[in-house]
């Protein structure tokens, strides 16, 4: 339709160079659609602008003016009789566009080889993809995975070499190509790192082979075992290098003579807490002090080649044998080492000192009643909604959880056990103390300041038992459980006791101080072991008052003096004249940084000190 003063007075006036602009939107990295498609859009865009009144040649082309914005650099496209058709661009196109960014064809899709995911032909996607702090994570790990995986190749080459005749016969002593080499040393390093059987590697071949190459049986890959174990020593070692202090953690357990564990720790240089299993030997009998402390010096010194002044602390439990250990390194071996006590260990033997013999009794019973009965475990859940409560031997304050779960469901008891069918001898004895006035008096009051006095024992023990950075908070958690087993509040107790005096107070007192004797032993046997000087605990805590100059909100509560930083000489590795005094000087700067710190829960010292670039 032609085009006429009316048709422009209402508005149907078209400048052609928008209209060359609409027509521009169909860009080829816009679309996928078909060619087909493209023309007819090309031609609908026309009818449309001709029902609005603009007389339009279909041939007709049109003519930028130098006002109109130019449009994006097209890309190549193939001419087709009168129309113009857009090329369809490929995924290998993507990949030579951006190189270096690990994206591959797949399925002829496009695929980012690094973060394992299919992305759009869309370049904007594309763009945003590779700019990602995720995708340059991937392409780090990437590159580390690589130069792994040709250290490890290397490293094999030359265990083959080293151990041909030992290799003979195994099948690995036939070069074999490399990505196959690859394949099975990874499979044996991941099912040893998870504790899986071998045995089970044929029923996962399938799965382990789909897309990878080849496996062999499980007997030939046993003999990769000693070369993992070998490259795996190697990277620990050479993480060792870069540590200037580390503590030794170590303990045994008696299991056909002695399983003995050492482990290092030490911050690296991220500021991030590492653990290393050094050395795992099981002895054919348990040892003394010397022995022990001739395994230790084998691990750290022979195996580690770690040099002696850089062990700073040694970090074991109670026993004899660990503390004799320990004084004998500090003496012939290592002079900077400090002995300290696990004050989880010691939280976790106040417990024991707890004289409450009818409900240890009942509590033997309880657990028995459960131990080798399905039928008994899913009527306590059908009765109370809830699982029982397990106890273990060898988890700390295993027996207070039970407990706790007896007093939140104590009404429940009589019944449950009434209505029980099995383990009758068991339950006998059980509904003998709950059936029986003065036993069922004693138990209850036993098991209210059980939970009242062990409360603050068992979420102290939790909170220090970490891996994180509880050694400068460990001081303020002591002290808190010294001031709760000063004071005695004892709640539950409180309404056990008032709820069987019946409104009499003085016999409430006189069942509170009842149930504060069963108690007693535990409190004196704290105290004097955390307060006692001339014993380990005492110095140990001694340490870790002076250690929380460390923690910058701590340090702006105790008003830091030089006095403060004097007292860092009880750690051997701080005590010289010349660390001292550098420490001191440094000191103004660490408390005005320190004045503005948020340390919470969620925050992280040691991140804290990672950021004060100024600090030492």
């Amino acid at each position: 339709m032609a085009s006429t003063p009316e048709g422009r007075d209402r508005g149907f006036d078209i400048d052609l160079s928008d209209l060359s602009d609409i027509v521009d939107v169909l860009d080829e990295e816009e679309s996928a659609a078909s060619s087909d498609e493209d023309e007819r859009g090309h031609d609908a865009m026309l009818n449309l602008a001709e029902a609005r009144g603009a007389a339009i040649s279909r041939k007709r082309s049109f003519k930028r003016t130098s006002s109109t914005k130019a449009a994006p650099a097209k890309k190549a496209k193939v001419a087709h009789g009168s129309s113009t058709k857009l090329v369809k661009l490929k995924p290998q196109s993507r990949v030579e566009e951006f190189p270096g960014e690990w994206l591959q064809v797949s399925n002829g899709q496009l695929y980012c080889n690094a973060c394992h995911m299919v992305l759009s032909m869309k370049k904007s996607i594309v763009v945003d993809h590779i700019s990602s702090d995720r995708h340059a994570r991937s392409k780090e790990e990437k590159k580390h995975r690589e130069l792994r995986q040709q250290k490890v190749l290397v490293a094999w080459g030359a265990y083959q070499q080293r151990h041909a005749g030992e290799l003979a016969g195994t099948g690995l002593s036939v070069a074999a190509d490399s990505h196959q080499s690859l394949a099975r040393i990874d499979t044996v390093r991941a099912f040893l790192k998870a504790g899986i059987p071998f045995a089970k590697i044929s029923y996962l071949r399938p799965l382990l082979e789909d897309g990878s190459a080849r496996l062999t049986d499980p007997s030939h890959l046993n003999s990769y075992i000693p070369f993992v174990l070998e490259t795996e020593t190697a990277l620990v070692k050479e993480e060792l290098k870069g540590a200037q202090h580390l503590s030794v953690i170590f303990d045994g357990s008696t299991y056909q003579g002695e399983a003995l564990a050492i482990l290092v720790r030490f911050v690296n240089g991220e500021f991030e807490i590492v653990q290393r299993l050094v050395r795992v030997h099981i002895l054919e009998k348990s040892v003394n002090g010397q022995e022990l402390a001739r395994e230790i010096v084998t691990a750290l010194s022979t195996h580690m080649q770690l040099p002696a002044s850089c062990i700073v602390a040694a970090v074991r439990d109670g026993a004899s044998v660990n503390g004799s250990a320990v004084h004998m390194l500090q003496d012939i071996m290592y002079p900077n080492m400090k002995n300290i006590l696990c004050v989880s260990h010691a939280l976790d033997n106040v417990g024991k000192r707890i004289e409450t013999p009818l409900l240890d009794r009942f509590l033997h019973w309880w657990v028995a009643l459960f131990s080798h009965s399905a039928a008994t475990k899913l009527a306590w859940k059908a009765q109370t909604g809830q699982s029982v409560k397990s106890y273990s031997r060898t988890r700390w304050w295993s027996w207070w959880e039970v407990l706790v779960q007896l007093y939140e469901h104590f009404n429940v008891l009589l019944p449950f056990l009434t209505h029980l069918s099995s383990s009758p001898t068991i339950r006998g004895h059980l509904l003998e103390v709950l059936q029986d006035g003065q036993d069922l008096t004693t138990l209850r009051l036993q098991l209210a300041v059980t939970l009242d006095a062990g409360k603050p024992f068992v979420t102290s023990t939790y909170d220090l038992e970490g891996d994180g950075e509880a050694i400068v908070t460990a001081y303020r958690r002591l002290q808190e459980v010294l001031a709760a087993s000063a004071l005695r509040n004892y709640p539950k107790t409180l309404a056990v006791a008032e709820e069987l005096a019946g409104g009499n107070q003085a016999e409430v007192n006189r069942l509170v101080a009842t149930a504060n004797s069963f108690v007693a032993p535990a409190i004196r046997y704290f105290q004097e072991k955390f307060n006692k000087r001339d014993t380990e605990m005492f110095q140990l805590i001694t340490l870790l008052k002076s250690l929380r100059i460390f923690c910058p909100a701590q340090a702006n509560e105790i008003r830091l003096t030089a006095a403060h930083v004097e007292e860092l000489r009880n750690l051997p590795a701080l005590d010289s004249d010349d660390g001292i005094a550098q420490l001191q000087e440094e000191l103004p700067v660490y408390v005005i940084a320190a004045s503005d710190a948020v340390i919470d829960d969620n925050t992280s010292r040691l991140q804290w000190w990672k950021r004060q670039s100024r600090m030492p």
